[in-house]
C-alpha cells in the first residue's frame, strides 16, 4: 500500500484526503497539521457574534479521520527528500512514497513601530477569533489596518455590535484587488452611510500606547484613538519548509507544474503555499481562496491515484457583503486587463433584480470584460443589494471555464419570476453582452 503524507490541516489537505479516500485503490495516509483545531478562516470575522459557540466557527477533525487518514498534531520540520521522509518537532519520522505540501499562508505583519503592543490582533487563528470576541464585548473604538474582504468584513461584524470602526486602506480606495474603481467606490460609500469611517491613501506609520495600543498615528499626521487594532493586510505563502528542503519557490509560492508535482517528482504542493497561474493568461497571479485550495487539492489527489489530472489555472471567483449589498468577480477585472495589456471590450448592464412594479426593486450593476479579438469572457463584476451574488459570480466564472462568447452569451436561456428574476426582456449577462456588442 502507497504511504501518502500531507502536510497541512486546511482545504487542500483536508480535499486531497477525500480524494483519495474515494479512489479504486487503498492509500495509507497520514496527514501532519500544527494546530490542533483549524477555524474556517473566511468565517473568522463573522464569529465575533457570540451567538454560537466557538466550535460552530471550526473544522472537525473528524473530516480527517472519518475518511481513512491518521491524524498527527505536530510540526514538520524537516523533509528528506532523497530517502522519502519527514521529521516533526517531537522527533517522529514519517516515511511517504508521495508527499503533499499544504502549508497554507501566514498574515503579513506590517514592521510599523509599535506593532508588538498589546490589543493588536490579527484575523486568522481560533486565538484570534475569540481575541476579537473579548475586544469585542469590552471596548468602545477599533482601528482596521487593510482594506481588503476581511478588513472589510470585520468592520460590518464590529459596527453591527455597537462600536465605532475606522478603516485605514493605503491605497486610493478599498478592495481593489478584487473590484475596479467604480464598483469599489460605491462600496466605500455605502460603509461611510453606515458610519464607518473610512480613510484611504494615507499610511499606518506606528501605533502609540503604554503596554496597549491608545492611538494610531498615519503618514499624513492623523492620529486616530483607539482600544484596539485589527491588522489585516494580506497573507503570504508559508514555504520556508519546502525551501529549506531544496524544493524551487517564488515570492507566490511553491513552483509547480501542471499537475501541482514540484521539482521533486513524488512532491506536490496546493493551497496558498503553492503558486497559481491564471486561467486565462497562464501566468503567475495570486489566488488566495479556499476554493482554489478545494480545487487543487482535488488535481492532487487525483495524480496520486494515477489519474494525471492537469490542473488548468486559476478563475479566482470570490464574493463577499456590507450590509445590504453583496458583489464579486471572477477572472480578469477590467483594471486587471489593462495591466496584462490586453486588448478588450467590455459591456455593462444595470437590471432591475424584479419585476419594475414589485416592491423592493434594486438595481444590479454588471460588468463584463470580453478579449476583442476572440469575443471570449474573461472576466466579470458584480454588485447588488440583498446576498445572491455568488450565484451570479459562478456563472460568470463557469461561461469563463467554458471559453463563452459575446454571441453564445447573447443566446443564454434564462429563468423569470417578478419576484425573484428580472422581467423577461431583461438580463444582466445579457445586457452586459449587447452592450459590449456595440462596441466592437
Amino acid at each position: 500500500m502507497k504511504k501518502v503524507v500531507i502536510i497541512g490541516g486546511g482545504p487542500a489537505g483536508r480535499v486531497t484526503v477525500h480524494t483519495l479516500h474515494a479512489a479504486k485503490e487503498e492509500f495509507d495516509i497520514t496527514l501532519i497539521k500544527d494546530e490542533e483545531i483549524n477555524v474556517n478562516r473566511c468565517a473568522v470575522p463573522y464569529g465575533i457574534i457570540d451567538k454560537k459557540p466557538v466550535d460552530k466557527f471550526c473544522i472537525p477533525n473528524s473530516l480527517v479521520t472519518d475518511f481513512g487518514a491518521k491524524l498527527v498534531i505536530d510540526k514538520a520540520t524537516k523533509i528528506n527528500t532523497k530517502e522519502n521522509f519527514v521529521l516533526t518537532e517531537n522527533g517522529d519520522r514519517y516515511d511517504y512514497d508521495y508527499l503533499l505540501l499544504a502549508t497554507g499562508s501566514k498574515p503579513i505583519i506590517p514592521l510599523i513601530e509599535g506593532v508588538n503592543l498589546g490589543n493588536i490582533t490579527t484575523v486568522r487563528s481560533k486565538q484570534d477569533m475569540e481575541r476579537l470576541r473579548e475586544f469585542a464585548k469590552r471596548y468602545k473604538k477599533c482601528v482596521i489596518v487593510g482594506g481588503g474582504y476581511i478588513g472589510v468584513e470585520v468592520a460590518v461584524v464590529l459596527k453591527k455590535l455597537g462600536l465605532d470602526v475606522t478603516i485605514v486602506e493605503m491605497l486610493e480606495h478599498i478592495l481593489l484587488a478584487t473590484l475596479d474603481d467604480d464598483f469599489a467606490i460605491e462600496v466605500e460609500n455605502h460603509l461611510k452611510e453606515k458610519g464607518i469611517n473610512v480613510v484611504t491613501g494615507d499610511k499606518v506609520i506606528a501605533f502609540e500606547g503604554d503596554e496597549s495600543v491608545k492611538k494610531v498615528v498615519l503618514e499624513s499626521g492623523e492620529k486616530i484613538d483607539t482600544d484596539f487594532v485589527v491588522i489585516s493586510v494580506g497573507v503570504v505563502p508559508n514555504v520556508e519548509l519546502a525551501e529549506k528542503s531544496k524544493i524551487k519557490v517564488s515570492k507566490l509560492g511553491i513552483k509547480t507544474d501542471e499537475y501541482l508535482r514540484t521539482n521533486i517528482e513524488n512532491i506536490f504542493a496546493a493551497g496558498d503555499c503553492a503558486e497559481k497561474k491564471s486561467f486565462i493568461t497562464k501566468r503567475t497571479i495570486r489566488g488566495e481562496f479556499g476554493t482554489n485550495a478545494v480545487f487543487m487539492g482535488r488535481v492532487v489527489g487525483a495524480n496520486i491515484a494515477g489519474k494525471n489530472v492537469k490542473f488548468p489555472g486559476v478563475i479566482n471567483a470570490n464574493v463577499s457583503t456590507v450590509f445590504e449589498y453583496s458583489f464579486g468577480s471572477a477572472g480578469l477585472i477590467e483594471k486587471a486587463v489593462k495591466n496584462e495589456g490586453i486588448d478588450v471590450v467590455v459591456g455593462e448592464s444595470e437590471v432591475m433584480d424584479m419585476y419594475p412594479m414589485m416592491d423592493g426593486v434594486s438595481k444590479i450593476k454588471t460588468k463584463l470584460v470580453f478579449e476583442r479579438s476572440t469575443g471570449k469572457l474573461i472576466g466579470g463584476t458584480v454588485l447588488r443589494k440583498g446576498h445572491c451574488v455568488a450565484a451570479n459570480i459562478d456563472f460568470i466564472s463557469f461561461a469563463i471555464q467554458k471559453s463563452a462568447t459575446i454571441d453564445e452569451i447573447l443566446l443564454h436561456q434564462y429563468s423569470t419570476h417578478p419576484e425573484l428574476a428580472a422581467k423577461p426582456s431583461d438580463n444582466i449577462y445579457v445586457f452586459a453582452a449587447r452592450d459590449a456588442l456595440k462596441k466592437i
